[in-house]
């Protein structure tokens, strides 16, 4: 048995190596409408996110825990007697030998070449029985980078966000789209619009999935107080809505009202509980919103 897990895991250090070797070192995430296909009206908005990461690093820190993790139980097998004193000598060099150090890799998201994002974007439309080919879609930067260079490594990612606003595809024609980016000469996953004719009836626009897209939004264009108005109009209809709560404290932190928006997540937390049991774990982005208000208040 102690010579079979040895084994296992000399084997499966080959197999990950050999993976590792073909691994890409970035990673793009590409998402549409937080998911990799959207079926919208022409009134819609998108909300694209990117999210950026060094997956090799991950990984190699991955599989240096792996390795923290076997040694453990090899000291405890030591110190019970049931390894020889070789066994765990060799073992020990072995994953002292194959531990990895996760690279960091610096990429620049601010190069603009005639004002135009960085951020390559292939879209194509395609049409049942003919191939696909390129348009331009009214996709738009928000926020933009809060630095020059990032730094991606073991621990980091990045999001960037992009939109397209309400009514802006109007003009566009119905169809299926597909949409990819690159950064870097990175490629991202492939994502689908399925863009229907005409503009949602009012039983749809007044969905609260709807209304929570339209608030998130306007929360990505940083207007804090149509951000309230749709959360509002969703806590109307459900007043324990937690996506509704938390959508109206996004709405507060960017009107830069802390306290109601302390509250608000606070009463949010309050009701995931109560909606979920007690031994339950709140989402971390409202507990780290209740951090970061804290500090803001000084508390």
């Amino acid at each position: 048995m102690k010579k079979g897990l040895s084994i296992y895991f000399s084997i499966a250090l080959l197999l990950v190596s050999l993976f590792q070797l073909q691994a890409q070192r970035i990673n793009i995430n590409l998402s549409i409408n937080e998911g990799k296909e959207a079926v919208v009206f022409q009134d819609e908005p998108i909300i694209f996110d990117l999210a950026i990461y060094n997956k090799k690093a991950q990984a190699d820190r991955r599989w240096n825990i792996a390795g923290e993790e076997r040694m453990k139980e090899l000291d405890e097998l030591l110190k019970q007697g049931k390894i020889k004193q070789e066994d765990y000598d060799k073992e020990k060099a072995s994953i002292e030998k194959n531990r990895r150090t996760p690279s960091s890799i610096e990429i620049d998201l601010t190069e603009r070449k005639n004002k135009i994002d960085a951020i390559v974007w292939k879209q194509n439309r395609t049409n049942a029985g003919a191939n696909a080919y390129p348009v331009h879609l009214p996709i738009k930067p928000v926020g933009g980078p809060a630095r020059d260079k990032v730094l991606l490594d073991a621990d980091g990612y990045y999001i960037l966000s992009y939109v397209i606003a309400p009514g802006d595809l109007k003009s566009v024609a119905p169809g299926t789209y597909l949409i990819e980016c690159s950064i870097n000469n990175f490629p991202s996953n492939q994502v689908s619009l399925i863009l229907k004719s005409g503009v949602m009836n009012e039983a749809m626009a007044n969905s609260e999935a709807v209304l929570l897209r339209m608030g998130r939004y306007y929360q990505q264009v940083d207007s804090g107080d149509k951000v309230v108005e749709f959360a509002d109009k969703i806590l109307v209809k459900n007043p324990v809505s937690v996506d509704g709560l938390s959508l109206k404290g996004d709405g507060q932190v960017l009107q830069k009202y802390y306290l109601p928006a302390l509250e608000t997540f606070n009463k949010a937390v309050k009701e995931y509980y109560r909606q979920n049991g007690a031994d339950s774990e709140p989402p971390e982005y409202l507990q780290s919103r209740i951090e970061w208000l804290k500090k803001q208040l000084g508390r």
